[in-house]
């Protein structure tokens, strides 16, 4: 279900009614829904120190839901970059937390555009978390991660990523007749201009990005953050 909020204009919401409709009557596959369920058994039976990682997007909210169904009781880890991430997330962690009892944790780090001290970040996962982690990467959204699901399948040394075979209209399909909790963000569709499949859920670092006009579309949805940030 969409969290409404101040950020959606009259156009969004309407558009956005139609593609709940959609999402009502869209099939999501049962065999994959057990599928992920198998592949996360299974990795957590041979990875007993395993977390799981969320970013509060539509994918991330699937996947909590497998864990929460299975009754696994894994770390459950959020990243937030101080001062630059998505104010709505919260807003889907409330929504969800309040209804679903997960071993939930924040970390919060400073972005940084050195790949020294992102790799010094990671190592504090790890050192806090373990190696082995489970995330709600899918096939569909890249080429390489098509090329690594071949190579690998869901499952890979370090990483396990369920939700591998999902179609994205299978994960809002999942989400709404699940009644689960929507970002805002696939909501904030600039009248029609932009497809809520390219919308995500990041942080605001303050470098331009053109992917689906992304720079576009913050400065129309987020002026307030990019403001912040651009004062730092």
């Amino acid at each position: 279900m969409l969290i409404i909020t101040d950020r959606h204009t009259k156009a969004d919401l309407e558009l956005y009614k139609e593609y709940k409709e959609i999402d009502k009557i869209t099939a999501f596959s049962a065999a994959k829904v057990e599928r992920s369920l198998r592949v996360i058994e299974t990795w957590i039976a041979n990875h007993p120190d395993t977390s799981a990682y969320t970013s509060w997007g539509k994918d991330s909210v699937v996947l909590l839901h497998l864990l929460y169904l299975m009754g696994a009781k894994i770390p459950v880890v959020y990243v937030r970059y101080k001062g630059s991430d998505n104010p709505d997330c919260e807003l889907v962690r409330d929504a969800f937390l309040n209804n679903y009892n997960i071993n939930y944790y924040e970390e919060n780090l400073t972005f940084n555009k050195d790949e020294k001290k992102n790799r010094h970040h990671k190592k504090i996962l790890i050192d806090k978390y373990s190696k082995f982690r489970i995330t709600g990467i899918r096939n569909d959204e890249s080429g390489i991660r098509k090329m690594i699901f071949l190579m690998h399948r869901e499952c890979s040394t370090y990483s396990c990523r369920p939700l591998s075979l999902w179609k994205n209209k299978e994960i809002f399909a999942y989400i709404e007749q699940n009644n689960l909790p929507l970002s805002p963000v696939y909501g904030y569709l600039g009248g029609g201009r932009w497809d809520r499949k390219h919308l995500r859920t990041h942080s605001f670092t303050g470098v331009r990005g053109d992917s689906f006009g992304k720079t576009e579309w913050e400065k129309e949805y987020y002026p307030d953050i990019l403001n912040r940030i651009a004062l730092k």
